[in-house]
């Protein structure tokens, strides 16, 4: 067994509009044709590659699990306060505002799909 993560799951109930805001954070291009051409109610999988860890957004089991309110998981970032307001500048739904002083900073937002994710800045 490898010492690492290979995918984060997040479940999602509409796989356009997910694609769409994770792509958005992360700047990444859209996905335009596959936004357009996949239905909200799809049950797939859509994998973002973020180094040796993707994000598998997964609407199969949409109708099993709600949005998750604890953190999922977080984002690293070198500069907390452009992130926090890069989030603010796209209307992303932030839960908290940047937290800690010596040591880890951090923020929490819930994604397109009210899902609780954070990200954090190592100091």
């Amino acid at each position: 067994m490898k010492k690492q993560i290979g995918a984060v799951f997040v479940i999602v109930h509409n796989m356009p509009r997910a694609v769409e805001w994770y792509r958005e954070i992360l700047g990444l291009p859209k996905a335009e044709e596959y936004t357009r051409n996949t239905a909200p109610d799809a049950k797939t999988i859509y994998s973002i590659p973020l180094g040796n860890t993707s994000l598998l957004l997964d609407s199969i089991h949409r109708d099993e699990i709600k949005p998750s309110e604890n953190h999922l998981f977080f984002f690293d970032t070198d500069d907390i306060e452009a992130t926090y307001e890069f989030m603010k500048s796209i209307k992303v739904d932030i839960v908290s505002p940047i937290e800690g002083v010596n040591g880890p900073r951090f923020f929490a937002v819930n994604d397109s799909e009210g899902n609780r994710i954070m990200f954090c800045e190592e100091q």
